[in-house]
């Protein structure tokens, strides 16, 4: 009777530890993105307003999106020369060549920076996705402030048949050449949002131009 006992139990630990285990799949972030941002950062840019879906089956995200307005949700801290609300210069973002066994995409950027991914990785379920990535971004050729970033980007949103809904971007500086200091500071990082609540679907990665005259009077948004 006691052997039965003890089986019933093994069996039934067993399942738990199957089921604990399954969880613990679908859920989290996997090691490309862990090695990529820490659990540190993570933890913060949540505590800043920054929503991160988990999870090892996200959308096939492909296309282009523009975010405008292109909206500060977290200044990088009190010495940020803008405030919350703040509209941005737009962005346009480009994913492609998606890998579901990899949980892999490229990405790009433009606006009057123009930006491609090092290595960008997934996460998700059904039609929620976060994406992961290394940008390295430089200033348009003949502009009088030159520089070059290397930057942690993460775009977070939900995606449907017109867009990406809900579109959250958050940027940390990891690194830059900005010999006129017109960039946000090294460690610092904003959060920023598409402010009518949908980046747009597109067909086409080029910026229209600007209609006034005053070209780029609008912000980057990794600029002070």
């Amino acid at each position: 009777m006691k052997k039965l006992h003890y089986a019933v139990i093994a069996a039934l630990l067993g399942l738990t530890l199957s089921c604990k285990k399954e969880e613990e799949v679908g859920k989290g972030f996997s090691e490309n993105i862990q090695n990529l941002v820490s659990k540190e950062m993570i933890d913060e840019l949540r505590s800043r307003g920054l929503n991160l879906n988990e999870g090892t089956t996200p959308p096939v995200i492909e296309g282009i999106y523009l975010s405008s307005p292109h909206e500060l949700v977290s200044p990088y801290g009190e010495e940020d020369s803008y405030e919350t609300g703040y509209e941005f210069e737009d962005l346009k973002i480009r994913f492609s060549n998606q890998d579901q066994e990899n949980l892999s995409v490229k990405v790009d950027l433009k606006g009057s920076t123009n930006g491609s991914g090092q290595g960008a990785f997934l996460a998700g379920s059904v039609n929620k996705f976060t994406l992961f990535s290394e940008i390295v971004s430089h200033s348009e050729d003949g502009d009088e402030d030159p520089y070059t970033a290397t930057q942690i980007r993460i775009f977070s949103g939900e995606l449907t048949d017109k867009g990406i809904k809900n579109l959250q971007t958050a940027l940390i500086m990891k690194a830059k050449t900005d010999p006129n200091d017109v960039l946000i500071p090294v460690g610092s990082g904003r959060i920023i949002k598409d402010g009518d609540g949908l980046a747009a679907k597109t067909n086409s990665f080029r910026m229209a131009a600007p209609e006034n005259s005053t070209p780029h009077k609008l912000k980057a948004d990794l600029q002070k």
